[in-house]
């Protein structure tokens, strides 16, 4: 019953996030309207770099022994949707896209103060443990963060949408360009190495589809006007349509230029 009740809940929240609007914007979208945009951005997350420079990190950060699987391969951070054209024909650009997403269908485009305000996702026990294996960041909440602000007013459940980001993960960190990274753990390491190193492990030409984040200690930023030189996270730009078809080739679009400096440190 627990769980029947937990599920009508977040169908709940997701009529509400249509139907709770202000602005001409919110008002006519719906999960229909919301199908219509052109790539996602699949963030992944070096643990050891994060744990060192985000200070808010807390009991994700628990297991930071070189040997902890966490601390080898890439972890999750999200499946972010490009603004829906519904949105950007309503007049809405990137920037407010970015720091709403969902929450924009809030009342009055409340944000959550924490991403622990959201209500808990109450996902099957499999499930649950996967996500938390390779999401250490949902130890506070980022889970949570993750589904309310980019994917609850796309129509997707948790459940439908939590196993498709991990099989992503699962594809990501079989590659040689994972390999290279782990590979190259405790090291100073070229910016241009490692784009040379996701091309090569993709088959593309060069490492457009690849954003690079770094960042320095106590300076946690999603932006790019700061040089960071600990290796955070990863963005790759994945085709709207062509996820089931990550890594190959055609599923990749260019996307930014992230904001890591020459020389990258790559945590172990």
């Amino acid at each position: 019953m627990r769980s029947r009740l937990s599920k009508l809940h977040l169908l709940c929240l997701g009529l509400l996030f249509m139907l709770s609007t202000t602005g001409t914007v919110a008002s006519a979208a719906t999960p229909a309207d919301m199908q219509d945009f052109n790539h996602y951005t699949f963030a992944v997350m070096w643990h050891p770099g994060v744990c060192a420079t985000w200070t808010n990190a807390g009991t994700a950060c628990k297991d930071l022994s070189p040997e902890a699987k966490v601390n080898q391969e890439w972890t999750m951070h999200g499946l972010w949707a490009s603004r829906p054209q519904k949105l950007m024909a309503s007049g809405m650009n990137g920037p407010t896209w970015w720091h709403y997403g969902c929450y924009w269908f809030n009342p009055n485009h409340a944000l959550p103060k924490d991403n622990c305000e959201n209500p808990a996702l109450n996902l099957p026990t499999q499930l649950h443990q996967r996500l938390y294996a390779h999401m250490p960041m949902a130890n506070i909440c980022l889970d949570r963060h993750e589904y309310y602000k980019h994917v609850a007013c796309f129509g997707e459940t948790p459940e439908q949408f939590f196993p498709k980001e991990l099989d992503l993960l699962d594809k990501l960190n079989a590659t040689s360009f994972t390999a290279f990274i782990r590979n190259h753990r405790g090291q100073w390491v070229s910016r241009n190495a490692i784009l040379h190193a996701f091309a090569e492990s993709f088959k593309v030409k060069n490492g457009d589809a690849l954003e690079l984040r770094c960042e320095t200690p106590g300076r946690h930023t999603h932006e790019t006007e700061h040089q960071g030189t600990i290796l955070t996270q990863a963005w790759i730009t994945i085709h709207q349509d062509k996820l089931d078809e990550f890594p190959a080739v055609g599923s990749l679009e260019e996307g930014r230029k992230g904001n890591c400096a020459e020389k990258i440190h790559i945590l172990k």
